[in-house]
């Protein structure tokens, strides 16, 4: 709970920051106890028995009472207007009442001599610091004697919250004197750091107003400030009267951060399966205003073309700028990364690479004989008719070494699996057979070794080019022998003479 009257600077409360992350989202969110907290078995909660904006003109005695599980180790109270006025020590007197929750309650009263302190527009502030070190603070304004000042309470806001694009303005407003209808100013002033924001008093006459409302006692405003530049930033609430009467304003000092951080990510586009372990590089990524300090990293890897978009990994840690991961699986891969700052504004970058199969190389003996790819062997004698065919000497990368398969086929049928097989050859069949093996990784590629086996029982074939120059031989011989049958045959026919007696 902040609050200032005249031109008083804010009290300083602590903060905290919560980061929720679920998955691929995260958020950011400051948070304060204050007696309107939820009741909560680790959070004291201070009651007061009047309202806010409790008005006097004689001495009077307030009450109130403390909730907690055992009785609080301090109870303190103090009186501001314009300065402190007075404080002093509930602790000595609280004394346990009757509950019917679950906790149980203790009780204080105060005295208060208003001709002490009037006129003021006071704010009542009781302290509790529970047994075990909790400190929550209620507030409470106290109109005394004649006073006409106005009274502004923020709840919702404290010193050194991170806001972005909009904030949440709740709180309390009252007046009580009434000249006119009650004015809310809301605006804001860039400041260079922490000690210089809300160190003046605005002035709502030379200010862009983010909003301006009539309030009269309790409000909650959405306020856009998507308009502000990143930084800190003295944020202001004021009850405006031109003739200062009633005039109050209260301060906040802000950190703006409407900017999302820019993302710098280096990795290579491409690697060989096997090739060592790969390296991404977030750690450049940058706010531009408020740096690289307190940036959370969120690194989430999935693989397309296996696994869809569930994530095989996540790495979620504030300072980790880098990712590293082996290359032993080839496929298609994204990285995702998303760089929070620490005001919880994030950006997101996704980078698709890929880890390149390495096709395997097909090693092939044959009855112990290396062969290569087309040639022609012809097999030993065997007398059990079967020939070792060994394909354990075939490579891949080492981690696709162990998975390989082998696939043989016997003139192009599939026949046998392992790479370690024994042929054997049936006893009726001696032509010549095509040989084929496939060795295949996990990625499905493979590489094939073909060739042919000659059974050693099958007989040799004469050459073609004998077999034509045979051919010919016979043809000429035959076209010799038919000419020379030819002449003899035309020689032998008779001739006849005339008839000279005719």
């Amino acid at each position: 709970m902040i609050f200032i009257t005249g031109c008083v600077r804010p009290n300083t409360v602590k903060f905290a920051r919560m980061i929720v992350v679920l998955l691929l989202v995260a958020t950011w969110s400051s948070t304060f106890t204050t007696v309107n907290a939820e009741d909560s078995d680790d959070v004291a909660l201070v009651g007061f028995d009047f309202e806010n904006g409790f008005s006097t003109n004689h001495t009077t005695v307030i009450t109130g009472s403390v909730e907690d599980e055992v009785k609080p180790a301090s109870v303190t109270w103090s009186i501001e207007g314009d300065s402190e006025l007075d404080s002093g020590d509930f602790s000595n007197i609280l004394e346990e009442a009757d509950s019917s929750g679950s906790r149980p309650i203790w009780t204080w009263s105060l005295e208060l001599d208003v001709a002490e302190y009037s006129p003021c527009t006071c704010y009542l502030t009781v302290t509790v610091e529970t047994a075990s070190g909790e400190v929550s603070q209620s507030h409470r304004v106290l109109f005394l004697g004649d006073t006409a000042r106005s009274a502004i309470m923020l709840h919702s806001l404290n010193s050194g919250d991170w806001v972005s694009n909009s904030l949440t303005a709740s709180g309390w407003s009252s007046h009580p004197m009434i000249w006119t209808a009650p004015e809310l100013r809301f605006f804001a002033k860039p400041a260079s750091n922490a000690v210089d924001a809300c160190a003046i008093e605005g002035d709502s006459d030379f200010s862009t107003h983010l909003l301006v409302i009539s309030p009269n006692g309790t409000f909650s405003e959405s306020i856009d400030i998507s308009d502000l530049y990143d930084g800190w930033h003295s944020f202001y609430a004021e009850n405006y009267d031109p003739s200062g009467v009633t005039f109050a304003q209260t301060c906040v000092a802000l950190r703006v951060n409407n900017l999302a951080p820019t993302i710098t990510l280096m990795g290579p586009d491409s690697v060989l399966e096997g090739s060592g372990d790969l390296l991404f590089d977030g750690s450049s990524s940058n706010d531009p205003v408020w740096g690289r300090e307190d940036m959370h990293y969120m690194w989430v890897l999935r693989r397309p073309s296996h696994t869809g978009q569930t994530p095989i990994d996540i790495i979620m840690e504030e300072g980790v700028g880098t990712y590293s991961m082996g290359s032993e699986t080839s496929g298609e891969y994204t990285l995702t990364l998303r760089v929070m700052d620490a005001g919880g504004v994030s950006s997101t970058q996704v980078k698709t690479f890929f880890v390149e199969n390495v096709v395997p190389t097909a090693n092939v003996k044959v009855d112990g004989s290396p062969v290569f790819d087309g040639d022609s062997i012809n097999l030993s004698p065997s007398s059990s008719s079967e020939w070792s065919l060994d394909a354990s000497a075939s490579i891949d990368s080492a981690n696709d070494q162990a998975g390989l398969r082998c696939v043989w086929k016997i003139n192009h049928a599939p026949v046998y699996e392992g790479c370690e097989r024994t042929l054997s050859w049936k006893s009726d069949i001696n032509d010549p057979i095509i040989l084929t093996l496939d060795v295949i990784d996990d990625d499905d590629d493979y590489s094939t070794i073909s060739v042919q086996l000659v059974h050693p029982d099958a007989s040799e074939p004469l050459p073609y080019p004998l077999i034509a120059l045979a051919i010919s031989t016979i043809f000429m011989v035959s076209a010799i022998f038919l000419r020379f049958r030819s002449s003899d045959t035309s020689s032998s026919i008779p001739k006849w003479k005339g008839d000279n007696n005719n």
